[in-house]
């Protein structure tokens, strides 16, 4: 291929996945887990135009998301992940990069020129402050997050020994799938869930585990000897990152341990360039060194122990208090 035949190939990219996040808004391939069916039949099922519906089917045909038989459509190994009920379903997180911040990354310029979000541009509040004025969306997102979760985290415990603790709390946590996968493997380490009142209202009963309602920048609760900050320094500015770790040291005994799993840029093999442009659309912030959350966790009184490699992405920066 060419030079300018590549780039209007790659004009045209986000056409692909759009395509999928528009079946998964419609719940095309819900209706598909129990058997093929036929236009008519997905038709009817969606109360949707046979001609509308047949192009979108066809162009998730030729991206290979999903199969035919005769004139049936089928799900594939593709398309079966995005389904609500697959144990392993990635749904949401197909979501999740399209809607907000579609919308966020078709004003990047804006966020270049400015150093503000989208969301401070448009509505004059923070990211995440506008999901939690949206109900329907402030769930999608965490999710989402959940089912990155699930993979990021299922190898903690073979990395840090929790079991050294009487308890942890998993500041930020969401849904649960870290502290949750922590609970397994240490059943005798009282822990903990903390986040917002609209997020741990949503949150499933996790067997063993305390959930806890509250805002990281107001107080964390004098619970428990280790806090995790798992992904959430990342979200936010320097000034608030470090009022959430001032709380985090306020919570903590002496000697007690910090967490922070992040995408440390010095620590991974990968290019976070791109990561780091869709904080600055979304956020304001932006993905750091693990020299810059030391430093960070240093003016806040914690005192670095080590880094561990969680994954390929992912980096646990261990300190004390």
């Amino acid at each position: 291929m060419n030079t300018r035949a590549f780039l209007k190939s790659f004009f045209t990219e986000h056409w692909k996945y759009l395509t999928v996040s528009a079946a998964c808004k419609l719940n095309l391939f819900d209706v598909l887990v129990a058997s093929g069916k036929t236009v008519a039949e997905i038709s009817k099922e969606l109360e949707i135009e046979e001609s509308n519906l047949e192009l979108l089917l066809n162009g998730l045909l030729s991206i290979s998301f999903l199969d035919k038989n005769q004139d049936k459509y089928e799900l594939n190994k593709l398309s079966e992940l995005l389904t609500d009920h697959h144990p392993q379903t990635l749904k949401y997180a197909c979501l999740n990069w399209s809607g907000d911040h579609l919308d966020a990354w078709s004003k990047l310029d804006v966020s270049i020129r400015t150093g503000t979000s989208f969301f401070e541009t448009k509505y004059g509040i923070s990211y995440f402050e506008y999901l939690n004025k949206n109900d329907d969306k402030l769930n999608d997102y965490h999710n989402a997050m959940f089912a990155y979760a699930k993979d990021d985290y299922k190898d903690i415990t073979a990395i840090i020994d929790f079991s050294r603790h009487k308890s942890v709390m998993d500041v930020g946590g969401g849904y649960g799938a870290l502290i949750s996968n922590i609970k397994v493997e240490n059943n005798d380490v009282e822990c903990f869930l903390f986040d917002l009142d609209l997020v741990i209202d949503k949150c499933d009963t996790i067997a063993n585990v305390q959930l806890l309602k509250g805002d990281f920048f107001k107080e964390i609760p004098q619970l428990s000897d280790a806090i995790i900050l798992s992904r959430i320094l990342h979200d936010w500015n320097e000034e608030n990152a470090i009022q959430i770790l001032n709380n985090a040291y306020q919570a903590l005994p002496e000697k007690g341990y910090l967490y922070i799993i992040e995408n440390c840029s010095d620590k991974i093999a990968v290019d976070l360039s791109l990561l780091s442009l869709n904080m600055l659309a979304m956020c304001e912030s932006y993905e750091r060194s693990s020299y810059e959350y030391i430093a960070l966790a240093n003016q806040n009184g914690f005192k670095f122990k080590e880094a561990k490699k969680l994954n390929e992405l992912q980096t646990v920066l261990t300190f004390t208090k």
